[in-house]
């Protein structure tokens, strides 16, 4: 287990170094910045995940289609590399100062549910205390996961947008650009925060398109994307709210001689959030999140013919509630709810389109219950341990396929 955290701790080296270098190539005029660090920080969190899984169903009956096991979203739904109960992590965050005005912000992390991930490599210059801009690998910031923040105190989170790849379009980073700007109203602390966003460029997500995948030989052509966040905090109250939004426009071409062609889809995500204190120890936490993806046919030659004459939704809903109650100063118990939702809506024309036929909706609804205790143990050392129940059922009209399960996990981890 050793050498594999340390090979592990390597190779995300060897792709942060890289991607070091891709973005400064191409920094090549003034970058502005809104908020600006102004000391050096840098931090990294590594160790080991070990977790116990218990799912009434080992294994999908029907990949694709009917996966009772994978739409619990326990550790080991859809993640990117082979599923080990023993696992390594690794998170790497900073900030350098460059000169007065100028820094450079960098967080990256690598585990089995999202593989290697560098979502924010992007260098800042502060126009004024209140507006600027950041350019290069640029996190969408459009949620409130809480991956970099040193007292983190889930393994999993209980927002499923977190820890899925099912939602790695919305919750990411991606080349691209932002302005900020922020100001005081009286007790409140507005911020703002407008970008732009190309994931193709330099190789960076070759594959992003949402869960809608034509077929297997796609290939994607174009994926722009743009939104803005606006951040609200009262200054005598610390309640903090939050609401984003995403745009995509997305295309590609199937290679298949069947459906060769080109494709289209949409994409528009909202988030919203709310987070407040009770007590001086205990504070909670709801979120929001709605995602549509719209997409008109397979590919255009399929509009023709049989293969693909139809138009569909998938919309996606996930809702969570949290507390956090902080017991002393090394000891935080966190306690959540959540649900997460999929409908999948489809409907087929003739190839003259003057005639349709609606089918069978589709759907999956996931629901947990969470519970975690983080302890400090000092000089860096830390433990969490975690305990998910989930409940799941997803088919069509008439069709029911249900499971549940549970997971308990222990975190042991170093930061530094």
């Amino acid at each position: 287990m050793l050498l594999q955290l340390i090979n592990s701790y390597l190779t995300l080296s060897r792709v942060l170094f890289r991607s070091l270098l891709m973005i400064g190539l191409c920094a090549l005029n003034p970058i502005h910045a809104f908020e600006l660090s102004t000391t050096t920080k840098w931090s990294s969190q590594m160790g080991v995940d070990t977790w116990k899984l218990n799912p009434s169903v080992s294994k999908d009956s029907d990949p694709g289609f009917s996966e009772e096991n994978t739409n619990l979203l326990l550790p080991n739904a859809a993640t990117t590399w082979s599923y080990k109960n023993v696992s390594p992590f690794i998170t790497v965050t900073g900030n350098t100062q460059l000169t007065n005005t100028t820094s450079f912000a960098l967080n990256a992390r690598a585990d089995q549910t999202v593989g290697m991930r560098l979502d924010e490599a992007s260098f800042q210059y502060n126009l004024s205390p209140s507006l600027g801009a950041r350019l290069g690998v640029v996190n969408y910031k459009t949620s409130w996961c809480r991956t970099y923040e040193p007292n983190n105190g889930w393994m999993r989170e209980i927002e499923a947008i977190c820890v899925t790849p099912q939602f790695r379009d919305v919750t990411g980073g991606a080349p691209g650009a932002q302005i900020f700007a922020s100001d005081t109203v009286g007790d409140y602390l507005l911020q703002g925060q407008v970008g732009i966003y190309r994931p193709l460029e330099f190789n960076y997500a070759p594959k992003e398109y949402g869960n809608l995948i034509p077929s297997k030989g796609f290939e994607v052509k174009t994926n722009r994307k743009a939104g803005f966040n606006i951040n609200v905090l009262n200054l005598q109250t610390a309640v903090e709210m939050r609401l984003s939004y995403l745009r995509a426009n997305q295309s590609g071409y199937l290679t298949e001689s069947n459906l060769k062609g080109d494709s289209r889809q949409t994409s528009d995500m909202w988030y919203w959030a709310i987070g407040s204190p009770i007590t001086p120890q205990l504070s909670l936490r709801l979120t929001q999140l709605l995602q549509s993806q719209q997409s008109d046919c397979r590919s255009d030659i399929a509009v023709l013919g049989s293969a693909c004459n139809l138009e569909l939704e998938l919309l996606k809903n996930s809702t969570a509630l949290e507390f956090a109650y902080r017991i002393n100063g090394v000891n935080l118990l966190s306690v959540g709810v959540s649900r997460t939702k999929f409908d999948l809506s489809q409907d087929f024309y003739n190839p003259a389109r003057d005639q349709h036929a609606k089918a069978r909706p589709f759907y999956i609804n996931t629901q947990q219950v969470a519970a975690a205790w983080r302890h400090d143990w000092g000089k860096g050392l830390f433990s969490i341990v975690q305990f998910i129940q989930s409940n799941q059922k997803n088919g069509s009209s008439g069709q029911n396929f249900a499971s549940h399960g549970n997971a308990v996990g222990l975190r042991l981890g170093y930061q530094f």
